[in-house]
C-alpha cells in the first residue's frame, strides 16, 4: 500500500481553543500521512473539500455531517468525530457506503467531569455573582445569601457512562447521598461508585442537584421538559454538560419563574451561540459557560493523538479504536485485521 497518497482532512473545529496542536502534522508526516486543515462552515465547502480524501475529521458538532455530504466521498474510509458525541455525523449513511464512523470516547473525561463541578460549585456558593458585584464596584454581601450547603443533599446522575462516573469519585466525599439513573449500566457498576441505581421519575423527585450526562439521541432530545420539572423538587440545581438539546429551554425558563428550578449551570445550549435575546439571559441564578467543558491542554492533546493513531491504523489496514457502526466491517471493500 502506498501510505504516501493517503490524504486526511480536518473539515471543521472550533477555533482556537480546539485547533490542531503544531506537532500533528509532523506527527502524521511520520506515518507518511498528507494532512488537511481547513475551515469550512458550509456543506458544498466541505464537500469540495473532503471528496477526494481518505479519511474525514470533524472536531466541531457545529457542522452537520449529513447524508448529501457523505454520498458525495469518493473514496472515504473512515470518518472522525474528534470527541464523544457523535450527533452530528449521519451514521447510518455512512455505514450504507462502507465507511467506518469513530469518536473518541475517552476524550475529556476528567475536564468535563472538574467542569460539572465548578458549575455545580460556582451555582451553590454563588462565586461569579459576587465577582461581578464587586467588579462593578458593589461591595455587598447579600449576594451570598442564598448559597446553600450540599452536605446531606442529593445528587442525581441522568446518564453514569465515564463522565459521570468521574464526577461521582470527586464528590464521594461531600456527605450527598447520590442517585443514577442509566439504564445501560449495571447496579454493581453504579454501587462501586457509591452510587444507588434508581429509575428515572424517582431520581427527579429526589434530587437536590441534577447533573446531565447523556448522549443526543431521538429518545433523550428534550429528556428535561416539562412532565419532568414539575416531578422535581422545588428548588432543585441542574447541571449540563452534555447537549444542549437534552434539556428543553423554554420548559426551564418556566420552571425558573417559578421557582421550581432554583438555578442551572450550562455548558451547552439548544443553539450555539446562545441566541442574544434567549430569555435564559433574564435570570441571575443560571451560569452560563460556552460549551468549553471539554477544554484544557491536556485534552486537546489526548484528542488529536488518538485522532493520528486512528489514521494510522486505517491507513495500515489495521481496525481502528473507537468504531461506532462495527456492522460496517462487512460492508467495506476494505480488508482490515
Amino acid at each position: 500500500m502506498n501510505t504516501h497518497s493517503f490524504r486526511v482532512v480536518l473539515v471543521d473545529y472550533d477555533d482556537d481553543l480546539f485547533s490542531p496542536p503544531d506537532w500533528v502534522s509532523k506527527e502524521m508526516l511520520r506515518h507518511g500521512i498528507t494532512w488537511i486543515v481547513g475551515q469550512h462552515r458550509t456543506p458544498e465547502a466541505v464537500r469540495e473539500a473532503a471528496r477526494e480524501c481518505d479519511m474525514v475529521m470533524i472536531q466541531s458538532v457545529r457542522l452537520l455531517f449529513a447524508r448529501p455530504i457523505i454520498d458525495q466521498l469518493r473514496q472515504c474510509r473512515c470518518i472522525v468525530r474528534l470527541g464523544i458525541g457523535y450527533d452530528n455525523v449521519d451514521v447510518g449513511a455512512a455505514t450504507q457506503r462502507g465507511i467506518i464512523v469513530c469518536n473518541v470516547p475517552a476524550y475529556c473525561i476528567d475536564d468535563v467531569a472538574d467542569h460539572a463541578l465548578a458549575l455545580l460549585m460556582d451555582g451553590v456558593r454563588h462565586t461569579s455573582h459576587q465577582d461581578r458585584w464587586i467588579r462593578a464596584g458593589r461591595w455587598d454581601r447579600t449576594g451570598s445569601r442564598n448559597a446553600r450547603r450540599i452536605k446531606g443533599c442529593t445528587l442525581g446522575f441522568i446518564a453514569f457512562g465515564r463522565i459521570a462516573q468521574a464526577l461521582a469519585q470527586r464528590v464521594r466525599g461531600f456527605g450527598m447521598t447520590l442517585l443514577a439513573y442509566d439504564p445501560y449500566v449495571s447496579n454493581e457498576t453504579i454501587g462501586n461508585y457509591g452510587c444507588q441505581k434508581v429509575e428515572f421519575d424517582e431520581l427527579l423527585q429526589r434530587a437536590d442537584f441534577i447533573s446531565v450526562h447523556c448522549p443526543l439521541t431521538g429518545d433523550t432530545r428534550h429528556l428535561l421538559s416539562t412532565r419532568e420539572f414539575d416531578l422535581m423538587k422545588r428548588g432543585v440545581f441542574i447541571v449540563n454538560t452534555s447537549r444542549g438539546p437534552v434539556i428543553d429551554e423554554s420548559a426551564l425558563v418556566e420552571a425558573l419563574r417559578f421557582g421550581k428550578v432554583w438555578g442551572a449551570g450550562l455548558d451547552v445550549f439548544e443553539h450555539e451561540p446562545l441566541p442574544p435575546d434567549s430569555p435564559l439571559r433574564e435570570f441571575d441564578n443560571v451560569i452560563f459557560t460556552p460549551h468549553v467543558g471539554a477544554n484544557s491542554r491536556e485534552s486537546v492533546n489526548d484528542l488529536y493523538r488518538t485522532g493520528c493513531q486512528i489514521a494510522s491504523d486505517i491507513c495500515n489496514g489495521r481496525w481502528p479504536q473507537g468504531v461506532v457502526n462495527p456492522e460496517v466491517r462487512g460492508k467495506t471493500s476494505y480488508a482490515y485485521r
